[in-house]
């Protein structure tokens, strides 16, 4: 199903708009410190010292020594940081 094969006043389930959307349903999968830094673009040691410092996106204990990065919160942080460009 494509946007414009669904008829006016169509109602779909929120399981069925995010799909048409392209709206992925792994928004609470965990990406590790690398994968995160990986995904964001930047070295592991940026991700690690930005996660220390309080300036990464919230991070998930996923045991003492391991910490992880939700997609959600990684889309979320990407998005406080994308500005506008100024002419």
């Amino acid at each position: 199903m494509t946007l414009t094969e669904i008829e006016p006043n169509t109602r779909l389930t929120l399981a069925e708009w995010c799909k048409l959307m392209g709206v992925g349903g792994d928004q609470d999968r965990v990406l590790t410190i690398a994968e995160w830094a990986e995904a964001a673009s930047i070295s592991p040691r940026t991700a690690r010292e930005l996660v220390a410092a309080g300036k990464g996106p919230p991070v998930i204990e996923l045991s003492p020594n391991r910490l992880g990065v939700r997609v959600c919160d990684h889309r979320k942080w990407l998005a406080e940081r994308t500005r506008q460009n100024s002419q």
